[in-house]
């Protein structure tokens, strides 16, 4: 599968950027998501301002030793790999002093952009490629996206800024220290605004492809950490398109987002930027509705429920929140346990009040959410249909505190019915129960064994304790489950 091929320009997010990076998103749009269809990024966008990848790797990315190394640029004149402008530009800007160069870069924007785009694009020499994708990379980091943005006049031009890292990125001879700086640039371009060819959409995309196979094929990673990880800033950058980010969910993308996820517990900026990536889906209109599912909510939750780092339950507490008015998303969140979660993150003390303010925003939505699906006659309705599903009701410890004395009413005819569900070769409308629908009765019966002050003694009255006993053997893992937590709930109420 490829995430994209296509054949003319993508259309670019209309959503404004920030000109202050450290501006809270929460100032400039109450829900997140503005008619542009993207939202403000704010400090959340930060992922190579906040990346890890730096300080924390110097022996990888090598900063100062390879801007202190000059690459003889007369010589590159003399070969005419670069022009009499290009050398007299890049041999005053070696000269200048590190702190200074940035301020030369804007006096004549111009010149900047052209000469170092013109080594990028002309010279095969890996000493001067790598000086100058290094010190564009730590440029464009020093001077947040204004320098970025430099580079906007060049576009469409013969020195189009993205056709030509593009280029260099898909290079098969380049080592994993100048794919990494050029995977960066192109991140900060991308997240300047500027806009990508198809040509060059499909090169990276395709890419991207191919350097995150071994995510989901289980084997090691060919790359230096590093060197992935800026692999990921590239694919974030791409992903601030509508197109791309369809392209990219009808390639199945998202399954080796939650393969990061899985595999990389332990690497709390591999999951950073996998959550990221998922979050900067959730801008898209078309792809909203295929993130809040159980498949992708329920290990983002497991997650959050695992890592102490605070970007990481940022930006997975972000995403919640662009998403939990789509579909089922409160009751997924319910399913999952989000809720008891959510109120034990709320007695914590957070640096960022983001995270405050969207613990208390999930909250709200999901506890409204579970109330009102919370009454004993949808849920006898539930029952009696035979047709159970993972509603948030199942899972409410205040449905069962308030309504477990309602399953012995009637005879006991809501009791019956789920012990008529568990019984093994019991039909419903002619038809086997469903596992589903067997694993969710199994869940209920153990519930009301746990609330009930009497339940254990109902159950052994109407001879269900053998009927869970059968199910324990399931080949079905969820029903096996389920009917071993049944059981303990027997053993200790």
């Amino acid at each position: 599968e490829v995430f994209l091929v296509l054949t003319a320009p993508a259309k670019v997010d209309p959503s404004p950027l920030l000109s202050q990076p450290w501006q809270s998103s929460r100032a400039n749009s109450s829900s997140g998501i503005n008619s542009g269809g993207m939202g403000d990024f704010g400090d959340r966008q930060a992922l190579l301002e906040e990346s890890e990848t730096y300080g924390s790797a110097e022996a990888f990315w090598n900063t100062k030793e390879i801007r202190g190394r000059k690459p003889n640029w007369q010589s590159l004149r003399d070969a005419k790999r670069i022009d009499d402008a290009a050398y007299e530009w890049l041999t005053r800007f070696c000269r200048e002093p590190l702190h200074t160069q940035l301020a030369i870069c804007s006096e004549d924007s111009s010149k900047f952009c052209q000469s170092f785009l013109a080594v990028l694009r002309d010279v095969s020499q890996q000493e001067a490629l790598l000086y100058v994708a290094t010190t564009l990379d730590e440029l464009m980091k020093e001077g947040n996206r204004q320098t970025a943005a430099m580079f906007k006049q060049m576009e469409g031009t013969a020195y189009d800024p993205i056709s030509i890292v593009a280029t260099l990125i898909t290079d098969k001879e380049n080592d994993d220290l100048l794919l990494a700086r050029s995977c960066n640039v192109a991140g900060h371009l991308f997240q300047a605004g500027l806009q990508a060819q198809g040509e060059s959409v499909t090169k990276l995309m395709d890419f991207v492809r191919r350097e995150t196979e071994w995510v989901q094929k289980g084997t090691e990673c060919r790359r230096k950490m590093q060197s992935f990880l800026a692999i990921l800033n590239l694919l974030a950058g791409l992903l601030r398109d509508n197109t791309r980010r369809v392209a990219f969910m009808n390639a199945n993308g998202t399954k080796m987002l939650l393969s990061l996820l899985q595999r990389q517990t332990n690497n709390p900026q591999m999951l950073y930027q996998a959550c990221y990536c998922f979050w900067l889906l959730s801008y898209c209109p078309e792809v909203r509705s295929k993130l809040a599912e159980m498949a992708v909510i329920a290990p983002l939750v497991h997650v959050l429920k695992g890592t102490q780092k605070e970007k990481v339950i940022r930006m997975i507490l972000a995403l919640f929140v662009n998403l939990i008015d789509t579909a089922d998303m409160k009751g997924i969140l319910s399913v999952c346990g989000a809720q008891r979660l959510l109120d034990s993150m709320k007695q914590r003390s957070w640096s960022d009040e983001d995270i405050t303010n969207d613990i208390d925003s999930l909250l709200t939505k999901v506890a409204t959410n579970v109330e009102a699906m919370s009454t004993f006659d949808e849920y006898s309705k539930e029952v009696l249909s035979g047709e159970l599903e993972w509603t948030p009701i199942h899972k409410s410890g205040v449905f069962w505190e308030k309504n477990v004395h309602k399953f012995v009413e009637k005879d006991q005819q809501i009791l019956r019915v789920l012990i008529q569900l568990i019984t093994p070769g019991a039909q419903v409308d002619g038809a086997r129960v469903q596992d589903k629908v067997l694993a969710i009765a199994l869940h209920d019966v153990g519930e009301f064994v746990r609330a009930h002050p009497a339940g254990k003694k109902y159950i052994n009255q109407l001879d269900a304790k053998r009927h869970i006993m059968t199910h324990l053997t399931s080949p079905v893992s969820a029903v096996s489950k389920e009917a071993l937590t049944c059981v303990q709930k027997l053993m200790v109420h």
